[in-house]
């Protein structure tokens, strides 16, 4: 019976809270949580979380278990909003539904709650969150074809949305953070129409209107940003300078592991190789690149969200990768790949710490 766990978790958490009151360290704070948890107190866990936070900023566990607990909360809403759709559908719920889930970073069924929306109603809005989605799937993925698709939805929002500024706000932000300043001029400029004298809006239409004279189209901007893995707010000279002065040398240090065959490092268009040389080094490179967006546009599809670690097994040995916020990092070994392979793989793309287990 579900009542005696519950019943014995808010036991726990009431002696729990007495230990908290003696001594509000973060660990206890995280121990009451957890009992709020087993209880299945979503609220209280925020509350506990919010309070440790405010004492001890930055908890890395307190912030986990936090932000699980906000996961969890909007995974419930999602399932009433659906209770609710299949009862009585409307555009509030279809419009909450694909903001949670946005929220979420549940993209592909973001998407496809959108497309249902469009598809059972004449409402023009699910056209802008269609844009939205694959907007959001083109600043994760950096794929133009995401791009050109959030774009050419945009189009049409514009068009079937007059007033409304969301899809104009969103055609803005996706020219202006590929390059493409014609096109974020020309939105801006719409914007300021709807809101004349606006002085945000303003400062944005100089900006784009200065650096608009011979920018690059939508499309070749969106094209640029797939070859190259940056958009406009990333700087090259910082990136640079993590592949010279702190990649290279953990490349290096993987390579000389004696089971290692190959340590890679990918970004956009660009690739460092430790262990093999010329054309076979390009190849694998290429072939890091291939499975990284495969497995990426695989869980999107599957909406498993996003992939945190790769592992292929065979006769050729283990390939390991960990795609991250810098690039996607790889080691190519003889045998199985070990725990310390992951952890400076990791490192070096950036996604260490980005795997979330579970609350308890």
């Amino acid at each position: 019976m579900k009542f005696l766990p519950k019943w014995s978790a808010r036991k726990r958490a009431r002696a729990a809270a007495k230990r908290l009151g003696a001594d509000p360290s973060p660990e206890n704070y995280v121990t009451l949580a957890r009992e709020h948890v087993v209880a299945g107190d979503l609220m209280e866990v925020l509350r506990v979380c919010s309070e440790g936070l405010e004492l001890h900023p930055g908890h890395a566990e307190l912030t986990r278990v936090a932000d699980r607990a906000r996961s969890l909360q909007l995974d419930s809403r999602v399932q009433s909003l659906g209770d609710e759709l299949a009862l009585a559908p409307r555009p509030a719920l279809w419009r909450e539904l694909c903001d949670v889930l946005l929220e979420c970073g549940k993209l592909q069924r973001a998407e496809e709650a959108a497309q249902d929306w469009h598809d059972a109603s004449t409402d023009t809005e699910a056209v802008y969150y269609l844009a939205r989605c694959r907007a959001e799937l083109f600043f994760d993925s950096r794929r133009a074809g995401d791009g050109r698709k959030a774009w050419e939805y945009s189009k049409s929002a514009v068009q079937d949305m007059p007033g409304d500024t969301r899809p104009l706000e969103l055609q803005y932000e996706l020219a202006r953070s590929c390059g493409a300043w014609g096109e974020a001029r020309t939105a801006v400029a719409k914007l300021l129409e709807l809101s004349p004298g606006n002085p945000e809006l303003e400062v944005r239409f100089r900006n784009a209107a200065a650096r608009a004279h011979g920018s690059r189209s939508i499309v070749r901007a969106l094209a640029e940003v797939e070859q190259t893995g940056r958009f406009v707010d990333d700087r090259p000279e910082e990136a640079s300078a993590q592949a010279n002065v702190a990649v290279r040398p953990l490349l290096q240090s993987l390579g000389r592991d004696p089971e290692v065959r190959a340590a890679i490092f990918q970004r956009g268009g660009t690739a460092l190789v430790q262990g093999l040389h010329g054309a076979t080094a390009d190849r694998t490179a290429r072939s890091v690149r291939e499975v990284v967006q495969c497995s990426r546009a695989s869980a999107r599809r599957m909406a498993l969200g996003r992939p945190l670690e790769i592992c292929l097994e065979g006769d050729f040995g283990t390939l390991l990768l960990s795609p991250g916020e810098l690039g996607a990092a790889a080691v190519w070994s003889r045998g199985r790949a070990t725990r310390q392979h992951m952890a400076a793989l990791q490192g070096i793309s950036g996604a260490a710490g980005a795997a979330a287990g579970g609350l308890a």
